[in-house]
């Protein structure tokens, strides 16, 4: 009996160490805890930043694509008008106007 009694004192024993233990590493650890959350919430900010700047970029390079291909489109349109200023001036230099090629 007297084993039985002194297996019973000593697993209790062993539990409030271990409790014991187990309560000095979790109040050893909060502090490290509580740093890792810091940094994690400050890679969080810095990662949505990062989004933020990534869209704005991209919205000012759709911005920026708009204005060269409208101003692409404006200087094709210019030379194909001066080309065709040649062709325009040939097709008015021909046209017969009868009070004009009356006074020679």
């Amino acid at each position: 009996m007297f084993i039985v009694y002194a297996s019973l004192i000593l697993i209790a024993a062993s539990l409030i160490f271990l409790g014991i233990y187990a309560f000095k590493a979790y109040k050893d650890a909060k502090p490290a805890i509580k740093k890792l959350t810091a940094i994690s919430t400050v890679m969080q900010l810095k990662a949505d930043q990062l989004k933020n700047g990534v869209d704005e970029l991209t919205a000012t390079q759709k911005e920026i694509r708009r204005d060269i291909n409208y101003k692409k489109q404006t200087f094709n349109n210019t030379i194909s008008a001066v080309k065709e200023t040649p062709k325009k001036i040939k097709k008015w230099w021909n046209i017969k106007i009868p009070f004009i090629h009356q006074i020679k």
